[in-house]
């Protein structure tokens, strides 16, 4: 297991800074992905840490040393690719070979450590298969073991998912996550899907623009985003405008929103000097309206239904739209009016007060 550190890399072309002066460091043994839309230097990022792309400047350690200067092929990293880049007339144990083959290494160890790694990922009896002759999910196996037949010291992964359905990609995420953890190689993944850095990752690098916007877990990513951009990026969020009420002895500060009035940690103050309050749709309870006691009174204007949650629109008495999501157990119709009711723990904004 490796410890990577990367110090104030930065990645230019020409007057262009894709990846512009970023620090983190990943612990041996932990899975991080790099999440960010497309273009915010995530996979700029992942070919410096392999050596595929020159550093401008900046240090990239592996436990300690710096080979930021170091040939791709001397890094001792496995890589998996989007497109999984397999050799099409080789057969599966052949395109596990290869690198081993490269690597000078005795064909009765090559034997062990092919037959070893087709058993980890499950396709023992494939060895003899060409890639036209495997499903997605099973060339993204080979791909896999490819890359680990040569017991690297880091995994790297760029959006290895992306080709594959729904349902596919659901089961890779869980078997690529067990496979690590077995394997305990420390792992960077890159994705712009949300649902695959939360499901798979100890710790997630939202980027925007080459730079960090925030680090962290996942828990922390989606529950306390450090700013708006990282909150809509990850998942949906209401954004509400507040008006600071006061501010409490335990630091907190009274805001007053469409939703009545919240304490909240840390504030920011906007130009005009309201408070944007943060709330996810799946924060909210909905009730016909009549059958609570206390609630905010609103009106469906939409209902979409996905099987396992309904994705409601509302508008607020005082002209507010907001987002709801929930579980299928009450249907509401547009047009009915219904109570909606928000623990005020799940309230946030972003920053501290200004």
């Amino acid at each position: 297991m490796t410890e990577v550190s990367i110090e104030g890399l930065t990645k230019h072309y020409g007057a262009s800074r894709a990846v512009n002066g970023i620090s983190v460091k990943i612990g041996q043994g932990e899975f991080i992905s790099l999440l960010g839309p497309s273009g915010c230097g995530k996979t700029t990022t992942l070919k410096m840490i392999a050596g595929f792309e020159d550093v401008t400047s900046g240090a990239i350690r592996f436990d300690g040393q710096d080979v930021s200067h170091v040939p791709a092929e001397k890094r001792d990293i496995g890589m998996v690719f989007q497109n999984y880049a397999l050799f099409p007339h080789m057969t599966v144990a052949q395109n596990l070979a290869f690198g081993l083959e490269m690597r000078r290494i005795s064909r009765s160890e090559i034997t062990i450590r092919t037959a070893k790694v087709l058993d980890m990922v499950q396709l023992s009896g494939y060895a003899d298969r060409y890639p036209r002759q495997l499903s997605g999910g099973q060339q993204q196996r080979v791909a896999l073991a490819r890359a680990l037949v040569i017991e690297p010291r880091i995994l790297l992964l760029d959006e290895p998912l992306a080709n594959l359905d729904a349902k596919l990609r659901d089961e890779m995420r869980v078997f690529i996550r067990d496979l690590q953890k077995r394997v305990g190689i420390t792992t960077v993944y890159v994705t712009h899907d949300q649902a695959e850095a939360m499901t798979m990752s100890d710790r997630i690098v939202v980027m925007f623009g080459g730079q960090i916007a925030q680090y962290g877990a996942p828990s922390d990513v989606y529950d306390r985003p450090a700013s708006l951009e990282v909150a809509q990026f990850v998942g949906q969020v209401n954004t509400l405008p507040g008006r600071l009420k006061g501010r409490n002895d335990d630091g907190t500060s009274v805001v007053e929103t469409a939703l009545g009035a919240v304490n909240v940690k840390g504030t920011v103050l906007a130009s005009d000097g309201s408070i944007p309050v943060l709330l996810r749709p799946e924060a909210i309870e909905l009730a016909a309206a009549g059958e609570e006691d206390a609630g905010i009174i609103a009106t469906v204007s939409q209902s979409y239904y996905s099987g396992s949650l309904i994705d409601y629109r509302l508008v607020l008495e005082s002209g507010e739209a907001l987002s709801v999501q929930t579980f299928p157990r009450s249907r509401f119709q547009p047009g009915d009016r219904v109570t909606v009711k928000v623990d005020s723990e799940r309230f946030w904004v972003p920053g501290t007060i200004a």
